[in-house]
C-alpha cells in the first residue's frame, strides 16, 4: 500500500515538473519571439506618421496645407496620448509616495519590536 501512494507522489511531482519546465520554455519563447518594433500605448494611433515638407517646389501650396493639417492631427494625437500617460504617471507616483510612508512605518514598527525585545541596555553576563 505504501509502494502505490509512493509511486502516485512521484507521479503528481513528475507531472508538476514537466508543467513548470512548459510553463518556463513558453515564457522564454514567447520572450524572445516577440514583435521588437510595437511600442506601448502608441499603435492604436489614428494618422499613421508624420511627413516631411516637400519645400523646393513652389507650385505645391495646396499639397503643403494639406499635409501641415495631416501633421497638425498626428501631433495633437500624440499630445493628447502623452496627456493620458500623465495621469497614469501622476497616480503611479502618488501609490510610490504612500507606498513609501507605509514602508517606512513597518521599518520603524520593526526596530520598536526589536527595542522591545532586546531592551536598551546590554544583559549582565557574569561567569567569566
Amino acid at each position: 500500500m505504501k509502494i502505490k501512494i509512493y509511486i502516485i507522489y512521484m507521479f503528481l511531482i513528475n507531472l508538476l515538473i514537466i508543467l513548470f519546465l512548459f510553463l518556463l520554455s513558453y515564457q522564454l519563447f514567447t520572450t524572445f519571439h516577440s514583435h521588437s518594433n510595437i511600442i506601448e500605448g502608441m499603435e492604436t494611433s489614428t494618422t499613421t506618421s508624420y511627413a516631411e515638407y516637400d519645400t523646393k517646389n513652389p507650385d505645391n501650396a495646396l499639397i503643403l496645407s494639406q499635409q501641415n493639417a495631416g501633421n497638425i492631427a498626428y501631433l495633437k494625437q500624440q499630445i493628447d496620448d502623452l496627456f493620458k500617460m500623465k495621469t497614469t504617471i501622476d497616480s503611479l507616483s502618488e501609490q510610490v509616495t504612500a507606498l513609501n510612508t507605509q514602508v517606512q512605518g513597518i521599518a520603524q514598527q520593526q526596530a520598536d519590536f526589536a527595542q522591545q525585545l532586546a531592551g536598551s541596555s546590554p544583559p549582565d553576563i557574569s561567569g567569566t
